[in-house]
């Protein structure tokens, strides 16, 4: 009989392990929802542009525009390619912003055609922050 109610708290634990596990898989995958995007702000590519050339300029711009951050806030921007496969071809591009007076870093997570797929932040940066301009 002592052996049976070991038994249950150990599954209780693990069911609560599981339904933990659930809920953060859930939240990890709301934050991978597409960045939301807009037309871009008068001059933003061409700021863009100024900061650093590559393709995927214009959906950078189309981001900012859409997640209410503007683009003269930033100081510099550097791209990052990710390759894949035996030919090395691009499979992701990220577009990491550094702005003027804030602390971290914005960075556009893109796939190889330039899609946005995620904005986030790296060294103490806050996207709220960087809405605020």
């Amino acid at each position: 009989m002592h052996r049976h109610a070991g038994r249950r708290s150990r599954n209780r634990r693990t069911a609560g392990i599981i339904l933990c596990a659930g809920f953060l898989g859930l939240g990890a995958c709301a934050s991978l929802a597409p960045p939301r995007s807009a037309e871009p702000a008068p001059g933003a590519v061409e700021a863009l542009n100024d900061m650093v050339k590559g393709a995927c300029n214009r959906p950078v711009a189309s981001v900012l525009a859409g997640e209410g951050i503007p683009v003269g806030q930033f100081r510099t921007a550097i791209y990052s390619e990710q390759r894949t496969g035996p030919s090395a071809r691009v499979s992701q591009y990220e577009m990491w912003l550094y702005p003027r007076d804030k602390a971290g870093v914005l960075i556009i997570k893109m796939d190889e055609t330039c899609r946005p797929m995620q904005v986030y932040t790296r060294e103490g940066g806050n996207v709220q922050a960087f809405k605020a301009g």
